[in-house]
């Protein structure tokens, strides 16, 4: 009998753990500023044009997550357009707001407009244009002389998502966007959407801005390695 006594054990506690999985199905939870957070209810809506949106709250907070649509994939937060992250909490009559706003900061990601020509591949390229300064990149051009890849070396301060930057050297006809920067960036992955059950699942990370300047919430919030699963599709509202 005490041989068998041990295994009696794990196979409660795996059965413990399975139960406790179940039980948190649906769920919606992250670290928020590297502190683990869980939302007690979480729903989500698809508009009459197609965009979904996720609400996740708890006693005094609100997390909102927006795409553009219900397609599996990625959808970058940050940017000029409609994908974004938000934030509120109201407790002891102190209100912040973040979002993933269009806010001056360091450049995050860009994204090539066009790949110019009789460039090189360099290291620390200056740049011209757009709402900041001192942003550097480090090119790949092909054989042509077209530039193939651009990634920021110094992110400088002071850009906005939709700025067009040119890269100096070459024809100097080489420029492009700033997708967003890294205190309003981040992104949605949905991984399932379910439109027979009316679930949808995914994964989050967003840096958000403080929208309201509030004194009492520091510049940036921070959520990452955040998940929702089958999270139940209502009718729009």
């Amino acid at each position: 009998m005490k041989k068998f006594l041990p295994l009696f054990i794990i196979a409660i506690t795996l059965s413990s753990c399975q139960e406790d999985v179940k039980f948190n199905n649906p769920g919606f939870q992250g670290l928020k500023d590297d502190v683990f957070w869980r939302a007690n209810d979480a729903r989500a809506y698809v508009s009459g044009t197609g965009e979904l949106r996720i609400e996740a709250l708890t006693e005094y907070e609100k997390l909102t997550l927006t795409t553009t649509s219900t397609n599996v994939g990625t959808y970058i937060l940050g940017t000029a357009g409609a994908s974004n992250a938000t934030y509120t909490s109201n407790f002891n009559g102190v209100d912040l707001s973040y979002g993933t706003i269009a806010t001056p900061g360091p450049v995050g990601v860009v994204g090539v407009n066009n790949s110019g020509t009789g460039y090189v591949s360099a290291s620390s390229v200056a740049t011209t244009g757009g709402s900041g300064s001192g942003l550097t990149v480090n090119i790949i051009a092909d054989a042509s002389g077209h530039v193939t890849s651009i990634v920021p070396s110094s992110r400088g301060n002071g850009y906005v998502a939709g700025d067009l930057v040119t890269v100096a050297g070459g024809n100097l006809n080489c420029n492009f966007r700033v997708v967003n920067v890294q205190n309003s960036n981040g992104e949605i992955k949905i991984t399932e959407y379910d439109n027979v059950n009316f679930t949808v699942s995914g994964k989050f990370k967003f840096n958000a801005a403080n929208a309201n300047n509030s004194p009492f919430g520091g510049p940036i919030l921070n959520f990452q390695y955040g998940e929702f699963y089958k999270i139940p599709i209502y009718p729009s509202n």
